[in-house]
């Protein structure tokens, strides 16, 4: 149901923002500039912090809710993230619709993936006010909302997932953002997969005006993890994309597998130097043992240790007089409970994601993740509708 990045340069192509591609026009309006994270969340050096509890299907491991999450780390997270997909005409929601309640619970922000399955030409303004339907129902009950709607288009339009041209993304995103505009409690979250020269992010720009958050979805996987894999995945994105519009930068998936670099990575998360990059206000972790074993709070108890310290009790506190007092590579401490910067703020730049493979063998994400004919399974495992099982 996702993608990762199989090195975060490598490949790398960056584009400079460029002005939205001719599609039929849409009223605009801009909605207010509210963050709606919750006060009371995990806050690390002005970062909120949460999580994509896994779903339990086809992983190791089970379904997890955000109170079990919760509970464990002994804080609230911020940000819940989930996935769904349009796979017709009808978009009911039930996906999403069957963690209605421990979002409502959980307080945090809701940051649902749709991923349109259908071509990118059949999310019609009627697919589009079913999409914002059923969101209003997190709305209704209080819940703030981020759409990632068609996460990591760039790259799933390489491996059959996605369907159409990015002139064809633009304009369902509009259809989208139409949809959703007359809800102040629902923001647009544009959240592509790394910028490379096979999965360029710039032609799937829908333009400042459409997009409230930004975002790249990048999964560092270089071993022992580089000193500089947060500036690799993430700095030229934020300049082209969030510091150039001033939008609010987001991640809205990322982790990294092994005990031997996960706690390192959050703290390359959580401890950057924050007046250098201002926009900066929520990550989400893939609380997943899918292919990989990503997880944090759910793993070993060492590793709960590590991030709950990186967390819970983080002494750096974003970009103020006391913002610098640890070095952000060594630094192992947070916040709970303070309001980092609104969604006010606007920037730009690229990272880099997997792209397709060039020789047609399945190198990374092959059991259970996204398949094509061009990225077939692994041998013990078939592709079905996209996906290996």
């Amino acid at each position: 149901m996702k993608s990762f990045s199989t090195s975060f340069l490598s490949g790398a192509a960056i584009f400079s923002a460029v002005s939205a591609l001719a599609t039929p026009q849409l009223s605009v309006e801009k909605r207010a500039a509210i963050d709606g994270l919750p006060t009371g969340g995990v806050v690390s050096n002005g970062v909120a912090f949460g999580f994509l509890p896994s779903d339990g299907y086809q992983v190791a491991s089970p379904a997890y809710t955000m109170a079990q999450i919760n509970s464990k780390l002994g804080g609230k997270a911020s940000t819940y993230g989930w996935y769904a997909q349009i796979s017709s005409s009808t978009f009911t929601g039930s996906q999403l619709l069957q963690c209605l309640d421990d979002v409502v619970a959980s307080g945090a922000v809701f940051q649902p993936a749709v991923m349109p399955t259908i071509p990118f030409s059949q999310v019609t303004s009627s697919v589009a006010s079913q999409v914002a339907g059923v969101l209003e129902q997190f709305t209704a009950k209080g819940v703030e909302v981020w759409l990632r709607f068609g996460h990591e288009m760039n790259y799933y339009v390489t491996d059959g997932i996605y369907h159409g041209t990015a002139a064809e993304f633009v304009t369902a995103w509009k259809n989208i953002h139409a949809a959703v505009s007359s809800n102040p409690k629902i923001k647009m979250y544009w959240s592509p997969n790394v910028d490379t020269s096979s999965a360029p992010v710039a032609p799937y720009w829908p333009g400042a005006s459409y997009v409230d958050v930004v975002g790249v979805d990048c999964y560092p996987t270089s071993s022992p993890l580089s000193s500089s894999a947060f500036s690799g995945c993430y700095d030229n994105f934020y300049k082209t994309y969030s510091a150039a519009y001033n939008i609010p930068f987001a991640i809205g998936e990322t982790g990294y597998a092994g005990s031997s670099g996960n706690a390192a990575w959050i703290g390359q998360l959580v401890n950057q130097d924050m007046c250098e990059y201002p926009n900066y206000i929520a990550a989400s972790w893939f609380e997943y043992d899918k292919e990989a074993d990503f997880l944090i709070v759910e793993g070993s108890p060492s590793i709960l240790s590590s991030a709950q310290q990186l967390l819970l009790h983080n002494t750096k506190t974003g970009c103020g007089p006391a913002a610098n007092a640890s070095d952000p590579s060594t630094s192992t401490s947070t916040t709970v409970g303070s309001t980092p910067t609104t969604l006010a703020t606007k920037t730009a730049s690229a990272t880099t994601t997997r792209s397709a493979s060039q020789t047609g063998a399945c190198t990374w994400g092959c059991n259970g993740w996204d398949c094509s004919a061009s990225i077939p399974c692994n041998a013990d495992y078939t592709c079905m509708s996209g996906y290996c099982h």
